[in-house]
């Protein structure tokens, strides 16, 4: 998953294409007559619920396909299989949908919850951005190539990409403002803990050796000074 031979752009094009797509699709679904066509179609009608609510979720699900695509074309230097492709565009359109049907259907006024969320969601686009950036910087000298990178936000946590990711969903979740999205940084969260993170740790360890083990025993996995 890691050790990608794969060079061809296309996976990684798709990717960012079908995501975009997916963040239209999401502005005629919240801001045109999409949610009431939903509704319509399985009989049951659907009210819209607070606008500004439903214009900050379409704002955030534009901010991360942008994101996405200077990640993924810019940070990820490594190649992309077309089963990861698939995975994560399906992904994004599952998160993009239960979000918008839950903050869609929302009534309640435009709160301090969804005000919490606006800020946990800029705050963990930039932890898993400029962590990005941060690496990707350090690896753009010679010097370093070959080597193991442990400074900026990665002296606080081994991954703290994975860790913006759970953040900014969080925050996604409470501006939608339904229980049932509050599933989608769970399941994030459950997939970096007893998935990604074994799998990457591993890598890691296979690729640097004794300098990941003595990063590994100084450094949290996800959660800085907590795990």
């Amino acid at each position: 998953m890691y050790d990608v031979s794969e060079t061809s752009p296309a996976p990684k094009i798709a990717l960012v294409g079908s995501v975009a797509l997916w963040v239209l699709f999401s502005w005629w679904f919240l801001l045109h007559d999409g949610l009431t066509q939903l509704g319509a179609h399985f009989g049951h009608p659907l009210l819209y619920g607070d606008l500004l609510r439903r214009d900050c979720l379409v704002a955030a699900f534009s901010i991360y396909c942008i994101r996405l695509y200077f990640t993924t074309f810019l940070f990820l230097k490594r190649g992309m299989t077309w089963g990861g492709a698939i995975t994560i565009s399906l992904w994004a359109l599952f998160i993009f949908m239960t979000m918008s049907i839950g903050g869609g259907i929302h009534a309640a006024p435009f709160g301090p919850v969804a005000i919490l969320g606006i800020l946990l969601f800029l705050f963990g686009s930039w932890i898993n951005s400029y962590s990005e950036y941060q690496r990707h910087a350090w690896k753009q000298n010679p010097d370093n190539k070959g080597k193991l990178y442990t400074q900026g936000l990665f002296r606080f946590s081994r991954h703290p990409n994975y860790l913006g990711d759970v953040i900014l969903f969080s925050g996604m979740s409470l501006i939608a403002g339904a229980w049932f999205t509050a599933a989608i940084p769970a399941i994030m969260l459950a997939g970096f803990v007893f998935t990604n993170i074994p799998m990457l740790d591993s890598h890691l360890h296979d690729h640097y050796g004794a300098a990941f083990d003595d990063y590994a025993k100084q450094t949290s996995k996800l959660i800085p000074y907590i795990y």
